[in-house]
């Protein structure tokens, strides 16, 4: 019986557009193939980006907290034209982060009101959270969510099975009671393999969730 409802945040609830950042970083001189690479060139051995995409190199270690904001934006600049200003670096880095959806943050809201535990899982890193935290939350993020599990804080991203098994014991509850919401194939795949009821999100679709 599903009693915990664990979200993804990126391409979930927030939408993203990875093009704007890679657009932008590709104005500033930046070789962006030095930081993310395609699933099938990775064989997702680096932190999942959208479904698709997944980090390499510093922006990995910046997702997984092995870095600290200073040294990524400091490494991030260095692989820039002359003359790139951190607050360009910074502002092409947040550019990919745009809404969430209203109708998205009710429909939590809703399924607390009914008994359920609402959690986020997301592989983030501090500067985007505390962007998205400051401006896409109406209200403190603990209205909901019962506690958010972030690749950063974590030292570990999804779809490594780690991440999984550490939420799950943090909650304190078995696999078959979560159902995880995901729009990655592979972090959908990972959860299934260790007992996780998951579904895909599609992009662009509307968020429904049917647990009856």
């Amino acid at each position: 019986m599903i009693k915990n409802i664990i979200f993804d945040l990126g391409g979930v609830l927030l939408n993203l557009d990875i093009n704007r950042c890679f657009d932008g970083f590709a104005e500033l001189g930046m070789d962006v193939d030095k930081m993310v690479n395609s699933a099938d060139k990775n064989d997702h051995k680096g932190a999942t980006m959208c479904d698709g995409v997944v980090a390499t190199g510093i922006m990995d270690d910046y997702q997984v907290g092995k870095i600290s904001t200073s040294d990524f934006f400091t490494k991030t600049l260095a692989e820039c034209k002359p003359g790139t200003t951190l607050e360009q670096v910074q502002n092409a880095w947040n550019s990919w982060i745009l809404d969430i959806p209203q109708y998205k943050l009710d429909l939590i809201l809703s399924l607390r009101s009914k008994g359920y535990k609402t959690y986020m899982l997301s592989n983030t890193n501090d500067s985007h959270w505390k962007h998205i935290e400051k401006n896409n939350f109406p209200l403190p993020v603990n209205h909901y969510f019962d506690d958010i599990f972030l690749s950063q804080e974590l030292g570990l991203a999804k779809p490594g099975d780690e991440i999984y098994l550490e939420v799950l014991r943090r909650i304190g509850c078995n696999a078959e009671d979560c159902l995880f919401i995901d729009d990655s194939q592979a972090n959908c795949d990972a959860a299934e393999r260790l007992g996780i009821k998951a579904i895909k999100y599609e992009i662009g679709t509307e968020l429904t969730l049917n647990l009856d």
